[in-house]
């Protein structure tokens, strides 16, 4: 199955800027300032994201979820003079933080005539704000487990360690700027109890370490990469993948549909308006677009039939065309029961008032063997509302 939510709280802290907080800013932003002297003056920034568990940890205990993955999905907004090569990475944040309710462009003048801007909530040099709590990051002696990095300016979040996080990171090669990172060892390590979630700290590969390595502390110009953040007012906000097999395929007494022929496939119970705190179940049926005739007491048309295990379904946003889930051979297959085939949905991972659509396919056969693949998408439309 497949569900996602999106985040409790995010912003970007800026080295140049020890001060600044950006957090109802609606970007997110990775970017490296190198002055003319090259290595000498380097300011970066960075991504602090936070998601609440509480529903996913219910679900673990209640068994409406089995061993996930999870994954990290940031939608870019805009990227500027990347590099052909680089990678971003991923921690646990080790201490806490508040998000405070600044923009990187809103300035004001002081009396003086200087120009200031929102000093509450994080920033690179304070957790929760230089005037109200004045709590800083830690930048030497860091508790055990845990770490911190620094070019010019010193804080910049700390994040534990551990062989746990070494593969928690994407890299990109003059490829789609989106991010979806592998997360499963951080959540699981903050479901268990192991450290406390106070979500993940994203920044450019090897922020640890020395030499050309470090994406950060290096020459190199990768470019700015600006990702949508919670406060946008777009579909874009950063999610938290959640992902497990509950494949269930028992047939029955039902007769398999012959893939190789001319098919037609529908929602059988789509009532087209969904609410979106509901767990809902759509009936995909399939039947032979020109069935054979026969003389029965039962329509060669209304018989049910079921499709191939190997099936698959996909949702799009009806406006747009983004995929919002996109078919995977182990979340989104195609259930089937004595009933028919199935697909479960937890509704609350869309947004209400928006329009989504099916897409379903199919794949008959093997490599090895008659192989057919067919997708449907004849608008299968529903939407959710509150």
């Amino acid at each position: 199955m497949y569900y996602s939510i999106t985040a409790q709280k995010d912003s970007t802290i800026y080295e140049r800027s020890e001060s600044l907080n950006s957090g109802l800013d609606e970007i997110l932003e990775l970017e490296k300032t190198i002055s003319s002297s090259g290595t000498s003056n380097i300011f970066n920034s960075r991504i602090l994201i936070k998601f609440d568990l509480s529903y996913i940890s219910k679900s673990l205990v209640n068994g409406s979820i089995t061993n996930p993955t999870y994954s990290l999905q940031l939608y870019t907004s805009n990227a500027k003079a990347l590099a052909i090569k680089y990678g971003i990475e991923a921690f646990p944040v080790s201490q806490s933080w508040e998000m405070g309710k600044g923009r990187k462009q809103t300035r004001k003048i002081t009396a003086g005539g200087a120009l200031s801007f929102e000093k509450e909530g994080v920033s690179w040099k304070y957790r929760d704000g230089e005037t109200q709590y004045g709590n800083v990051w830690a930048t030497s002696s860091y508790n055990p487990g845990t770490t911190g990095s620094f070019t010019t300016t010193g804080g910049g979040c700390t994040w534990f360690t551990g062989s746990n996080y070494n593969s928690v990171y994407q890299t990109f090669d003059y490829e789609d700027t989106d991010v979806l990172m592998n997360v499963t060892n951080v959540v699981n390590d903050w479901i268990t109890g192991t450290n406390p979630n106070e979500g993940f700290i994203v920044l450019r590969s090897g922020s640890t370490q020395s030499g050309n390595s470090n994406e950060e502390q290096n020459s190199v110009d990768y470019g700015t990469l600006q990702f949508f953040s919670t406060d946008t007012h777009t579909i874009y906000q950063p999610r938290l993948v959640v992902e497990w097999d509950d494949t269930t395929f028992e047939t029955g007494s039902l007769s398999a549909l012959d893939i190789g022929k001319h098919n037609l496939l529908y929602v059988k119970n789509n009532r087209r308006e969904y609410k979106r705190q509901s767990k809902e179940r759509f009936r995909i049926v399939g039947r032979e677009k020109y069935p054979t005739k026969t003389y029965d007491t039962v329509s060669a048309e209304l018989a049910v039939k079921y499709l191939p295990s190997s099936s698959y379904y996909s949702i799009q946003d009806a406006l747009t065309g983004e995929t919002i889930v996109p078919f995977n051979t182990a979340s989104t297959k195609i259930n089937c029961d004595n009933q028919g085939n199935y697909v479960d949905l937890w509704m609350d991972q869309f947004y209400s008032g928006r329009r989504y659509k099916f897409l379903f396919k199919v794949i008959s056969g093997s490599m090895d063997s008659p192989f057919l693949e067919r997708v449907y998408d004849k608008d299968y439309l529903f939407k959710v509302v509150r």
